[in-house]
């Protein structure tokens, strides 16, 4: 088994030493593909952050609890 994974692991050092042609096409669209996705990112993980804190500061006793968050809820 162990011959096995020392092939497998030879394989692919050689394989990613090897240069080949990679035929590949940077399409100009890119940049605002990769700028929108970081975007999306950021803007999930804030809100996230935002129901996280909530919750944490109202299990502590610290923030509002649950209940009063969801009646102040914009509806």
């Amino acid at each position: 088994m162990h011959i096995r994974a020392a092939e497998t692991a030879v394989f692919v050092i050689l394989a990613t030493l090897i240069p080949q042609p990679a035929f590949a096409y940077i399409d100009p669209g890119l940049g605002s593909l990769v700028f929108q996705g970081a975007v999306a990112a950021f803007v999930t993980v804030a809100a996230a952050w935002a129901g996280l804190k909530t919750k944490i500061l109202s299990f502590f006793g610290k923030g509002p609890s649950a209940s009063e968050a969801d009646e102040n809820a914009p509806r």
